[in-house]
């Protein structure tokens, strides 16, 4: 059945259900949007061999300006619903023509200098031999063995730190994530909250507790439609002590007012807002409370490239300027590139590679990030305001 196949397979599975037919024109929207890059290649590559081999022309319609310019001879651009231009790929992205053409290829993600930041004494969050099994239950005479998604990781963040988390489809950086949250009750491991122990200090826990965090993927799903925005983003502050409802409203409008949400928006319902609009209300509840930690799951995977470039700049302007530490979990390698301090690697619930950012993506050392970093190619701005791709590594085959 379908729901005993990953996204991949699925994805191979409708790719051969609609060229059975051998279709004069093949179109496919989004493709590979929820697939990891490895994937991504894998089923773009597929999908090149059997229209190739049929004579089937492709209609592909993509936000990733990566794939667009590997793939097609030609590309349409299109802004609320006009076609603005249209061209070969290589004159499109080379001297794009349109602001809007201009204004997208922009928004491609880009690689900062690397921070310089303080080494604490203490790590704020530390990891240490985190386990996580599902499905094992005990019997009567045997425990029965579970599926194991996280085998011993250990990890630190340090204050202020943006520490990235990618890997493939079940790699388990989103458990990881979970796990470190409390969403997921660890088998076994300890994790450390400026040095205390939280499942050993009750203290230390509820510390941890307010401190941590979460922005999730889907800024759909994550916000209940039945509260206004306002209730929303303020409910956490009905935990602070000693803050009064004149002061919540205050601290309410002045977080909107951080993340772009102004006037009349506290009043609205999640249905009524964009999906760039959503997750910043999704960032907006993360920070209220000024925690020290936030863990980001896939905060942009679900946005179009300039909403995704948009909020990608307010969040880290609201890192800048409230120094919380971050745990960026992401399959997409630019973003990675574009936020990171430090990244960790993952592979069927181990960590293979951890460095920062420049020794990843320049010296990789691992088999498997090679890999990652084979599978997508990037883009890289030229002077006359248009990109052209490359390859982090050396282009495959």
């Amino acid at each position: 059945y379908p729901h005993q196949y990953s996204g991949g397979m699925r994805q191979r599975i409708m790719l051969a259900s609609v060229m059975l037919l051998k279709p004069a024109l093949l179109l496919a929207d989004e493709p590979t949007t929820a697939l990891d890059a490895v994937v991504q290649r894998d089923v773009m590559e597929l999908m090149v061999d059997l229209t190739k081999e049929n004579g089937t022309a492709v209609l592909l319609i993509s936000h990733d300006l990566g794939m667009v310019a590997r793939y097609c001879s030609r590309i349409v651009v299109m802004c609320q619903g006009d076609v603005v231009e249209q061209g070969k790929s290589e004159d499109i992205l080379a001297r794009p023509q349109h602001p809007y053409t201009r204004k997208l290829l922009a928004a491609m993600p880009h690689r900062e200098p690397a921070r310089e930041l303080p080494q604490a004494a203490t790590p704020l969050v530390s990891v240490d031999g985190l386990v996580v099994d599902y499905g094992g239950r005990q019997g009567f005479f045997r425990k029965e063995q579970g599926k194991r998604a996280l085998h011993g990781i250990s990890l630190n963040v340090q204050p202020g730190e943006v520490v990235s988390v990618v890997g493939g489809s079940g790699s388990g950086k989103t458990t990881l994530g979970h796990a470190i949250a409390g969403l997921i009750k660890p088998s076994e491991g300890t994790i450390l909250f400026n040095g205390r122990p939280i499942d050993k200090n009750e203290t230390a826990y509820w510390d941890y507790r307010l401190n941590c965090q979460m922005v999730f993927q889907d800024p759909y799903s994550s916000l209940d439609p039945r509260m206004t925005i306002g209730e929303l983003v303020g409910e956490p502050l009905r935990l602070v002590k000693g803050m009064g409802a004149a002061d919540r409203r205050r601290r309410l409008a002045e977080v909107l007012g951080e993340v772009g949400l102004g006037d009349g928006f506290a009043e609205r319902y999640p249905h009524e807002l964009s999906g760039g609009q959503r997750q910043r209300v999704a960032i907006a509840r993360a920070i209220i409370r000024r925690p020290s930690f936030v863990i980001a799951d896939e905060p942009v995977s679900a946005l179009d490239v300039t909403v995704r470039a948009q909020v990608l700049e307010l969040f880290a302007q609201l890192q800048k300027k409230h120094g919380f530490s971050c745990l960026f979990i992401s399959h997409d390698l630019g973003v990675v590139e574009q936020v990171s301090d430090r990244v960790i690697v993952m592979q069927d619930g181990r960590i293979v590679e951890e460095g920062t950012r420049d020794q990843i993506f320049d010296a990789p050392q691992h088999d498997y990030t090679r890999k990652l970093l084979s599978a997508v190619p990037g883009l890289e701005s030229t002077e006359d305001g248009g990109v052209r791709l490359f390859w982090r590594l050396a282009e495959p085959a």
